[in-house]
C-alpha cells in the first residue's frame, strides 16, 4: 500500500507538469495570437493614415493650382494628376496617380525654383508632402512587423492569422520635392 501511495504521486505529479506544459503552450499561442491580431491593427491604421495623408496632399495641391504661382503648363499637369487621382472611385490607395502627383510636384517645384505660392500655402505643401513620406514609411514598418510574426511556422502551421489578409507593403513614389528652406 506504501508503494501505491508513491505511485500516486507519481501519477500525480505527471498530471500536474502536463497540465502545467499544456498551460503555458496555450497561453503562448493566446499571447502570441493577440500579438498578431494587434499588429494588423497598426496595419489598418497606418494604411488608413496614408490614405488620408495622400488625400490632404490633394487638397494641397489643388489649392496650388488655383491660389499658388505656378506657370499654366503646371497647372494643366497637376489638375491631370489629380483627374486620375480622383478617376479612382473605389476605396483605397491607388499607387499610380499618387507617384504620379509626386513625381509632376517635384518637377514642378522644381522649375520654380522651390517656391511654387506663398509662404502658408508653400509650408502646407511642404509638410504634406512630408507627412505623406512618414506615413508611408509608418505603414511598411508595420506591414514588416506583421509579416514577420506571420511567417513565423507556428503561426502558419496553426493558423493563428485566421482569415486576415497577408499584408503587403506599397513601394510607390512618395519622395518630397525639394524646398528651398527644407
Amino acid at each position: 500500500s506504501h508503494m501505491n501511495a508513491v505511485v500516486n504521486w507519481v501519477d500525480l505529479f505527471d498530471v500536474l507538469r502536463a497540465i502545467v506544459i499544456v498551460g503555458a503552450v496555450v497561453l503562448y499561442l493566446a499571447m502570441t495570437a493577440g500579438r498578431l491580431d494587434r499588429l494588423h491593427i497598426r496595419v489598418d491604421a497606418a494604411r488608413a493614415s496614408l490614405e488620408l495623408q495622400l488625400a490632404l496632399r490633394a487638397e494641397v495641391v489643388a489649392e496650388v493650382v488655383t491660389d499658388g504661382n505656378v506657370d499654366p503648363v503646371s497647372q494643366q499637369l497637376l489638375t491631370a494628376g489629380l483627374q486620375s487621382r480622383r478617376g479612382h472611385t473605389d476605396q483605397g490607395i491607388h499607387v499610380a496617380p499618387e507617384a504620379e502627383i509626386s513625381a509632376l510636384l517635384r518637377e514642378v517645384v522644381e522649375a520654380h525654383d522651390g517656391v511654387v505660392a506663398g509662404e502658408e500655402l508653400q509650408s502646407e505643401l511642404r509638410s504634406a508632402c512630408n507627412r505623406v513620406e512618414f506615413a508611408n514609411r509608418f505603414y511598411n514598418d508595420a506591414v514588416e512587423a506583421a509579416q514577420g510574426m506571420r511567417n513565423r511556422p507556428i503561426v502558419k502551421y496553426l493558423g493563428l492569422a485566421g482569415h486576415t489578409a497577408y499584408p503587403m507593403p506599397l513601394q510607390f513614389d512618395v519622395l518630397a520635392p525639394e524646398f528651398p528652406d527644407s
